[in-house]
């Protein structure tokens, strides 16, 4: 799994990749209407990450990359957690085609996060509840008390 700086994953990979390295970037499909027009654009599934199967020499090549911060490698079972998992991704994908698809972190309840955007910017926040697909509940606490606030799932982080 490799971990680029934002919004560097498809330069990265494709870096990669006409380096003879095995990367998969999962992409979902964004339609932006203008006006009359639709304009349809591909995004990267998980931002900041791709993943890669590279050897020990290629594993050099990918770190040079100035794009590249972190290249993580897993041991076997994790790669086969991996694998497992990425078979769920390459569903969505394809699903995301036709279908619109949100991806947002395992937000569950009871869990502490932090907001990344908003007034509230950087404070920890404990999830209260999902509304929807996109919307979460949260309690921002401070001096004895506590604000309930919602928020977009994407707004949130660990």
């Amino acid at each position: 799994m490799v971990q680029t700086r934002p919004r560097n994953e498809k330069f990265s990979a494709g870096n990669c990749s006409a380096q003879g390295i095995l990367v998969y970037l999962p992409l979902i499909t964004k339609v932006q209407v203008h006006k009359r027009s639709e304009r349809k654009f591909f995004l990267p599934m998980f931002a900041g990450y791709f993943f890669a199967c590279p050897s020990y020499d290629e594993e050099t090549l990918i770190r040079r990359d100035k794009c590249v911060w972190n290249l993580k490698v897993l041991n076997e079972a994790q790669e086969d957690e991996l694998l497992k998992d990425l078979r769920i991704v390459r569903e969505s994908e394809l699903l995301a085609r036709d279908h619109k698809l949100v991806v947002n972190p395992g937000i569950c309840e009871g869990l502490t996060m932090r907001l990344k955007r908003g007034p509230f910017q950087s404070q920890e926040v404990l999830v209260v509840r999902r509304e929807g697909v996109s919307k979460v509940i949260v309690n921002l606490n401070f001096l004895g008390r506590s604000i309930t606030v919602a928020c977009e799932a994407g707004d949130l982080e660990y």
